[in-house]
């Protein structure tokens, strides 16, 4: 697992997109759905910290895509069996292509990604965007489970109730997580301001960056 952590930022996005790129464009059926098994039993066999919530998700997104393209394509006249593969071939995909992207969110820090970024020499910009973007979803999911948590504590258990119940009170958990996330970006952003962080200086890093991202730079050897 530590190594994994230190793996390179992009060589993870490109195996991410690698294996999105296969669920999307194998030919058949079962090729698409094994990809999609592969990758939730790797994501199993790792226990990354999110997993409970992801494999939650990835549920309820499998059953509401299934369902939305059986109703359309039944509607538009294909025959029951070829929409039904159809819509599990879709949700196989979205679940190799979330499953694929949640391995490189949560196996990524905030740093490590702009070390490599830095070490690409990407511009500042896009340096900043990828660091936010990849690093701030597990920040937000710790939000969101501290907001659970606050809600079980004044007798609000939300995931004990019906699945119906539950998509009733969605808004008790978006509602506070959205304003939380509006906090984060203000206090990001003053943090960068205090820090002098211009988009137009380009910045160095002092991890050793590589197929690995090293924690500190290799020492060089005492000259005698």
């Amino acid at each position: 697992m530590s190594t994994l952590l230190r793996l390179n930022f992009f060589v993870k996005l490109a195996g991410a997109f690698a294996v999105m790129l296969a669920a999307w464009l194998a030919p058949q059926a079962w090729m698409t759905a094994a990809i999609a098994a592969l990758v939730v039993l790797v994501l199993s066999l790792l226990r990354l910290p999110g997993l409970r919530g992801y494999l939650k998700g990835a549920a309820i997104l499998v059953v509401l895509v299934v369902a939305s393209w059986l109703l359309n394509l039944s509607l538009q006249g294909m025959p029951l069996p070829e929409a039904a593969l159809t819509a599990l071939r879709m949700a196989a995909r979205l679940v190799a292509t979330t499953g694929a992207f949640f391995f490189v969110v949560e196996t990524s820090t905030p740093g490590a990604i702009m070390a490599a970024a830095s070490a690409a020499r990407l511009p500042p910009t896009a340096t900043l965007v990828l660091s936010l973007m990849f690093g701030i979803v597990p920040m937000l999911r710790r939000e969101f489970e501290q907001i659970a948590d606050a809600q079980r504590a004044r007798g609000l258990d939300i995931d004990a109730a019906p699945f119906h119940l539950r998509l009733r009170f969605a808004l008790a958990r978006g509602v506070p997580l959205l304003v939380q996330a509006v906090r984060m970006a203000h206090a990001i952003s003053v943090s960068l301001t205090v820090s002098g962080y211009d988009t137009r200086a380009k910045r160095t890093s002092w991890r050793g960056v590589g197929l690995l991202v090293e924690d500190r730079l290799p020492r060089k050897p005492a000259q005698p």
